[in-house]
């Protein structure tokens, strides 16, 4: 178990100083989180492209019926690809949480043996954290709308400020999925209204920042959109989905984004955790 205390993160944090913690942690170690979260969200997109989920973008929604049976099709293997999309993410947040812990103040560290120990160590508590919260999650979400729509966004933000810490709690204090949760819990509410700021403005960044690389990948589309309009003489064929299929391309493409974005999430469950000790540590030392 890492000494929390000697981390470079364990300090007191404003909401505007989580943020800005998050991104220089994110430009510090770019290389090394961008890489393993593009092998990991390749992989997820191969697979959802070879069982053939990517039809949908090719369907003209306008006929039912066709839909309708591709989606017959594709339900048999959606138990598949969340299976092993649960698994290999499990195994990513390992890695990255694990790496952002161990690799703080040193200067070369060893990418090969944080990833055998993530694998060995961390890897099936993370997968079963990940499962357990997210059941609670939707779980929590049902619940909500009972109680109006309202209920549902309480409940979403409650469970995700509480939830976000999880993972790194499974690396940083070597406990099992269950042990977690309830431990999400405890050292959530001990600092939970800050957390829950600084995860909404996170969020709203997140949102940002997903715009705008939404609008980069349109670019292809935009630039063929054109083209087939010089070609084409009917305006409605324009929007025939099929004229913008650019197949495994479409694969790097979001892959490349989300693995820009993904390691953002490891990085606020490391930041929000090391806040969230640091003042319960100090509200223990107070009560003794």
């Amino acid at each position: 178990m890492i000494d929390i205390k000697k981390h470079s993160l364990y300090q007191a944090m404003e909401v505007d100083t989580v943020i800005s913690t998050v991104f220089r942690v994110y430009f510090k170690k770019f290389l090394v989180l961008f890489i393993s979260s593009f092998i990991a969200v390749f992989a997820i997109q191969m697979i959802f492209y070879q069982l053939g989920f990517w039809e949908f973008y090719r369907q003209d929604f306008a006929n039912l019926e066709d839909i309708m049976l591709l989606y017959s099709k594709l339900m048999s293997k959606v138990a598949i690809v969340s299976v092993t999309s649960i698994i290999i993410y499990g195994f990513l947040n390992a890695f990255l949480v694990n790496y952002l812990l161990k690799s703080d103040g040193v200067e070369n560290p060893n990418i090969g043996e944080i990833f055998t120990e993530s694998v060995r160590k961390y890897s099936i508590h993370m997968i079963f954290f990940l499962i357990l919260s997210t059941l609670i999650l939707v779980f929590g979400m049902i619940i909500g709308v009972l109680a109006l729509i309202i209920g549902s966004i309480v409940a979403m933000l409650y469970l995700g400020t509480v939830m976000i810490i999880g993972g790194t709690i499974v690396v940083a204090e070597e406990k099992n999925a269950i042990e977690t949760i309830g431990r999400s819990f405890t050292l959530g509410h001990k600092d939970f209204w800050p957390l829950l700021g600084s995860l909404i403005l996170f969020g709203l960044i997140i949102i940002l920042i997903s715009l705008i690389f939404a609008a980069l990948m349109a670019i292809p589309f935009v630039f063929m959109f054109f083209e087939n309009w010089k070609e084409s003489g009917d305006f409605l064929e324009l929007f025939n989905r099929q004229l913008y299929d650019i197949g495994l391309w479409s694969v790097v493409f979001n892959s490349l984004a989300s693995a820009l974005i993904y390691p953002l999430y490891a990085i606020i469950s490391v930041v929000l955790y090391f806040k969230a000790k640091f003042v319960e540590d100090q509200k223990n030392m107070i009560h003794q």
